[in-house]
């Protein structure tokens, strides 16, 4: 056992149990997806320069003419249908069980669980990569030319999200792959229903629409209707975006995977 005692103040108990807690944190942050702890930090903002890139993206989005249709309906495929399967029966468990496999409660662990309700194993080459496991999901589909951009996204697609929250605590919009989901399903005018695990809530649906990015919610026949769900972690530094639509990353068709 190492000693840390200052002049005047016998405080190696104190220290010896913060070494340990600082130990413990550094070793796990590694495997760690997503988190459910955010702090605010004095680092300044880029925010002027960053929104302007967040809107020239967005803009982008609207105009390309090479994005990617959607799929709707009569179109999805039976393996997208047994991931819609398993995203509905997460929701609001407290603990992963899938076939036998006890999955971790954070983002990346509800992801790998429904493609593994599926019978598709996103997990089994991670030793492969570095980074969290969102990170790594993100190479892992990456390496095999399933990332794409569009507004309509088909059932099944992983959503990959930046700045969800200030993951390294600098004040700074400069945290990628933060953050994953699974898209369930897709209305006609563009609304996107995900599950994901919500720091707060636990496993979850909530919306994204990229028809629509900064609108938070609207009135419809009479009803506030949710459009673009809140994202950004509470407590984390302000930036230029908070919602799903501003922080959303791209879509990686999982269920496209070559089967063993």
């Amino acid at each position: 056992m190492i000693k840390v005692n200052l002049k005047g103040a016998d405080i190696s108990g104190k220290m010896n149990a913060a070494v340990k807690i600082l130990t413990a944190s550094l070793l796990l942050l590694p495997a760690l997806s997503c988190t459910t702890l955010g702090r605010r930090s004095s680092g300044e903002w880029e925010q002027t320069t960053l929104t302007g890139k967040i809107r020239e993206a967005r803009e982008q989005r609207r105009t390309r003419d090479h994005l990617e249709p959607g799929i709707t309906g009569s179109e999805v495929s039976d393996i997208q249908e047994k991931l819609i399967q398993g995203a509905r029966s997460l929701l609001g468990k407290d603990e992963i069980i899938v076939r036998g496999k006890r999955f971790p409660m954070d983002c990346t662990g509800v992801v790998l669980a429904v493609y593994y309700y599926a019978g598709i194993d996103l997990a089994k080459d991670f030793s492969s990569y570095t980074g969290n496991g969102v990170a790594r999901l993100h190479s892992y589909l990456a390496d095999h030319d399933l990332l794409y951009d569009t507004l309509v996204p088909r059932p099944g697609d992983i959503i990959f999200w930046d700045n969800t929250y200030d993951r390294n605590e600098d004040g700074r919009w400069n945290d990628t792959f933060t953050h994953s989901g699974m898209v369930v399903q897709t209305s006609a005018w563009g609304t996107i229903d995900y599950v994901h695990h919500n720091y707060r809530r636990g496993i979850v649906l909530e919306r994204m629409n990229l028809k629509e990015p900064d609108v938070h919610e609207k009135e419809i026949d009479g009803s506030i209707v949710i459009i673009n769900s809140p994202m950004r972690m509470r407590g984390s530094p302000k930036g230029p975006g908070w919602l799903a639509s501003h922080l959303y990353r791209d879509f990686g068709r999982g269920y496209e995977l070559p089967r063993d």
